[in-house]
């Protein structure tokens, strides 16, 4: 089943009460479009799995992966700057399909900082983003440069910025009067399901 907005807020919701306020004790990535972050928390082991497969999600899990004998460059970069760290907020970004993990830790100093990483969960456009304490990208599971594509680009040293907005509505900012506005100029043969889907995000 696809992974929309509405989905996503609902999990975002349950993710908060089960594992915010953990810590980072194990970063894995058993496949090229998977990465497992394994969470203690209340003294409770939890595994969050965040794929960007067929079907691109975030959810906990109880399976068992089997990982490579080398761990990838992105899961070595992960495990440099976030074990240890405490899980301190889940967010979805704007009722998009994407959310933005967020951690406390310390510099290579020893200082406390926050750092991130953004789930993208959008078909073919899925991604993994890390960001630092300024948002600034740090690495991406998949890069995105200027040959890649010319609306956006995925590149270390970059600030952070969401996918182009889609000209449609948040469904939670959504009035009577909003409402009935669209509907009014919709074709008179429009379905009820087709107008929710092409005018609301989140939904599908």
């Amino acid at each position: 089943m696809p992974m929309d907005g509405i989905m996503l807020d609902a999990i975002c919701y349950e993710l908060n009460r089960e594992i915010t306020g953990g810590t980072i004790d194990k970063i894995q990535q058993p496949e090229n479009d998977t990465i497992l972050i394994g969470i203690r928390n209340e003294s409770k082991n939890k595994k969050l799995l965040l794929t960007l497969g067929s079907q691109p999600r975030i959810h906990l899990t109880s399976e068992s992966y089997q990982n490579p004998q080398l761990a990838p460059s992105f899961c070595m970069l992960l495990r440099k700057h976030l074990q240890g760290a405490k899980l301190s907020d889940i967010e979805q970004l704007g009722f998009e399909r994407a959310v933005l993990l967020s951690f406390d830790t310390r510099d290579e100093m020893g200082f406390d900082t926050k750092c991130y990483l953004v789930a993208e969960l959008m078909g073919k456009y899925s991604n993994l983003i890390f960001l630092n304490e300024k948002k600034r990208i740090v690495s991406a599971l998949k890069v995105v440069d200027f040959t890649t594509s010319s609306l956006r680009q995925v590149l270390p040293g970059m600030l952070y910025e969401m996918p182009p907005k889609q000209n449609k509505s948040d469904p939670l900012l959504a009035t009577k009067d909003s409402f009935s506005a669209l509907w009014h100029d919709a074709p008179a043969d429009a379905r009820a399901d087709k107008f929710i889907i092409n005018n609301y995000l989140g939904i599908s």
